[in-house]
């Protein structure tokens, strides 16, 4: 057994992996080879938190991202400041944010110092209703809003087309006779992005 997973957690992982496998044609030989996704739970991290990751993150691999919170985080415990949100936009580019980024990041803490009912709200929202209101942001575009609410909020049924990894893994993965339909895959398709997105990591295709 998965050692991240008790007894209830691996069943549904398994159920899950099954789904995926009885949904998509030609899929099989390939989720076999990877370890099972632990099912997804709500982050106990707040959204002015999670969000300034996320969108730094974004068109970044994860070892450059990963640099810049590292510099980001260190700056903000220099200054006695709560978290990454509360740099200043000459502050997070100074980290290695682009200006855009920067200020998407700025605006968004100060929406949340605000109005920050409207955000706390965020678990309580149902899918669209979140994506809606998160995109509503300037600067928080409908991959930042999917990855939220797939990995903080725990939404298991979404499928970020608009990613370029998915497209490339869902190409990839053609070549190999696999057809992949995401909508057949409901109500777990955040399972199958995630898969995809470990077979690329692992350059498994």
């Amino acid at each position: 057994m998965d050692t991240r997973m008790d007894a209830q957690q691996q069943q549904q992982a398994l159920a899950i992996r099954q789904h995926l496998i009885d949904t998509q044609a030609g899929i099989e030989r390939f989720l076999l080879t990877q370890p099972l996704l632990v099912p997804l739970q709500p982050s106990a991290i707040h959204p002015l938190q999670a969000v300034p990751r996320i969108v730094i993150r974004q068109m970044l691999s994860l070892k450059a991202s990963n640099t810049i919170i590292a510099r980001a985080e260190a700056k903000a415990a220099e200054q006695g400041v709560s978290g990454i949100a509360d740099l200043s936009e000459l502050d997070l580019i100074s980290c290695g944010c682009s200006r855009a980024k920067a200020a998407t990041i700025t605006r968004f803490a100060e929406s949340y110092y605000r109005y920050p009912d409207d955000i706390d709200n965020w678990q309580q929202l149902d899918c669209e209703t979140l994506l809606k209101t998160i995109t509503s942001h300037k600067g928080l575009g409908l991959w930042t809003a999917s990855i939220v609410a797939m990995f903080h909020f725990a939404h298991e049924d979404l499928f970020p087309l608009g990613d370029s990894s998915l497209r490339k893994a869902v190409s990839l993965l053609g070549e190999h006779g696999v057809i992949l339909v995401p909508e057949r895959a409901a109500p777990y398709r955040t399972y199958l992005a995630s898969y995809l997105w470990q077979l690329l990591d692992q350059a498994r295709i």
